[in-house]
């Protein structure tokens, strides 16, 4: 038995529709519509037409699954200690995971001059910590208007592989009242 070749296209409004004077004619050498014949037309156009949806079909199934793979390198933790991890194609580096992650530190009392932790990341960075920002929970205006110099954190260290990292607490004031009582803290890498 003889079967249609399809081919993958597509044409709107153009199913022929066998008329009543046309004579039943099957495929054959001469016959019309390309040898097709005119009673194997419509089944001819509306197998390509099925081709034509498999073969599309067969790209969204794929695109789809990138998608899924793509959306799945979305992850993070929506917590007061947290993460997010955004997929990048980096023009330098590809496809990357950028990590932001934040969190806070919070002593319970003021602590004095000095190098505080370690203290953990929510998550190591992969490769590096390239942003580490850390914000002090007291403010200039607390107890002491005029020291203006009490900013907690001048300087933060942390090991850019590595799940933890260390802080400098600055207590530049006379006595331990405008001291940090913690910080809060921000952190962006890959």
């Amino acid at each position: 038995m003889a079967t249609l070749i399809d081919a993958a296209e597509f044409t709107s409004n153009e199913v022929y529709q066998i008329q009543a004077t046309d004579p039943v004619q099957g495929a054959a050498s001469g016959a019309s519509f390309s040898g097709t014949g005119i009673s194997n037309q419509p089944h001819q156009q509306l197998a390509n037409r099925t081709a034509f949806l498999k073969q599309r079909q067969d790209v969204n199934i794929s695109n789809i699954g990138v998608l899924q793979a793509f959306q799945a390198l979305f992850t993070g933790l929506m917590a007061p200690n947290g993460y997010l991890k955004i997929p990048v194609a980096d023009t330098n580096k590809g496809l990357i995971q950028y990590v932001i992650q934040w969190g806070l530190v919070n002593w319970g009392t003021r602590q004095g001059e000095g190098l505080y932790g370690p203290y953990s990341f929510p998550i190591a960075f992969p490769n590096a910590c390239e942003l580490f920002m850390p914000v002090t929970l007291t403010p200039e205006s607390v107890g002491h208007p005029a020291a203006g110099d009490d900013v907690a954190m001048v300087s933060a260290s942390y090991f850019p592989t590595a799940s933890q990292f260390w802080v400098w607490n600055n207590n530049p004031g006379p006595d331990s009242t405008d001291a940090s009582q913690g910080f809060y803290w921000f952190a962006i890498g890959f």
